[in-house]
């Protein structure tokens, strides 16, 4: 019997705050058999190292230390399986099904279920997001939100993690997505209580250190560059959200003529990488928010032409980027700056763009301009892209 297992019998009990009392009952022993334990002065019978196991939610291995080097190297290996799963597009519930098998396997091992917290927020996040309108301002279909599943297994996961993880990229991330559930399903006053406990984006790690490392030679550089692309994407949202909130057209095609003018410039030689997703985006949202209901549709189809066309520049940068591991951006404005396919969590957009111009509702609701001939020779040029692939 491993002479160390009374110390871990202790020591988990006051992890817990469970009396000995407690566990006693719980074994069918005295108080004085766990005692006995704790001391060093007997050793609990093999019967009982199970049911010790299941009752501080650890291994059997954990109590006996036996192969404790191999089982955090086969807990490694299942997080790196994840995580090239989450970089190769596998579905959220195919990462979900393989992180409730490991940690059947592993129960209580914070990094197995952070990433299972993630692919449960992933599924609910697939389900879209959804608005209505009031008083003239978009608001998040809170009820709508809170019918798809997933969310609240994810929720109550990371909580836990927040609670007991002294790991500070765990905690990080877990606000993060936290904030983001709450705020689509009406929790205002949590998500205003997360954000309370984050540093605002003058202390952010990106502001540090461009400033902290302002003359440290090529790293300064870089950290410039870092804190561009931080402020930008979120320059990108809060512009084009608040021009939106304003119902004014002029403003609202100023604001998407100002912010792709921004990228264009700091991406000016053309390589986007995986800022094409940006362009992309920004290019539908104009098309769909200014353009159509304008009727301006020859530019609405020039727009939808640049979505398409940076599409599939991302979805070749992304096999590309899984192929050589580390791609370095060019223009002078990020040149000190990487891709690593090991932080990069993305799928192929070709299809999620033409499931969105294929989509039922938004034919009808703009029928005059999905019945133009030139909407079914974009479609019938995706399909055609993707019978390819």
């Amino acid at each position: 019997m491993n002479l160390k297992i009374g110390a871990k019998i202790k020591a988990l009990r006051k992890r817990d705050d469970v009396k000995q009392e407690r566990l006693a009952d719980v074994l069918g022993v005295t108080s004085q058999a766990i005692s006995r334990w704790e001391s060093e002065n007997g050793y609990p019978d093999i019967e009982y190292i199970s049911p010790l196991a299941n009752f501080f939610n650890v291994t059997t291995d954990y109590l006996f230390d036996h192969d404790l080097v191999e089982k955090r190297k086969k807990i490694y290996a299942y997080c790196e399986e994840f995580d090239v799963h989450r970089r190769h597009g596998k579905s959220p519930q195919e990462r979900i099904d393989m992180m409730r098998k490991v940690i059947a396997q592993f129960p209580g091992e914070e990094q197995l279920l952070f990433r299972l917290a993630k692919a449960l927020y992933h599924k609910w996040c697939d389900y879209g997001w959804h608005s209505r309108v009031v008083d003239g301002y978009g608001v998040s279909d809170y009820e709508k939100h809170r019918s798809f599943d997933s969310w609240e297994e994810s929720v109550e996961i990371m909580e836990n993690l927040l609670s007991s993880s002294t790991d500070d990229e765990i905690r990080s991330e877990c606000r993060e997505l936290l904030a983001y559930i709450y705020g689509r399903i009406g929790e205002t006053e949590k998500v205003l209580a997360i954000a309370n406990k984050c540093d605002d984006m003058s202390r952010s790690k990106q502001n540090i250190l461009a400033n902290a490392l302002s003359i440290n030679g090529k790293d300064s550089v870089k950290y410039r560059q870092e804190q561009l692309m931080t402020l930008l994407d979120t320059f990108r949202w809060s512009l084009v959200s608040a021009a939106f909130n304003t119902n004014d057209r002029k403003i609202n095609n100023d604001a998407y003529i100002i912010i792709l003018n921004l990228y264009k410039l700091v991406f000016n030689d053309g390589n986007y990488g995986f800022y094409n997703d940006s362009m992309a985006s920004l290019y539908q949202h104009y098309t769909w928010r200014v353009l159509v209901p304008e009727e301006r549709f020859d530019e609405a189809f020039n727009a939808l032409e640049c979505a398409y066309e940076h599409t599939k520049m991302f979805d070749m940068y992304i096999k590309d980027l899984r192929q050589k591991s580390i791609i370095q951006y060019t223009s002078p404005f990020a040149n000190m700056m990487e891709e690593n396919s090991q932080d990069v969590n993305a799928t192929e957009m070709l299809p999620l763009l033409l499931s969105d111009l294929k989509n039922e509702d938004t034919i009808k609701s703009y029928k005059k301009f999905s019945d133009d001939p030139r909407y079914a020779s974009l479609t019938d040029k995706i399909e055609a892209d993707l019978r390819k692939q």
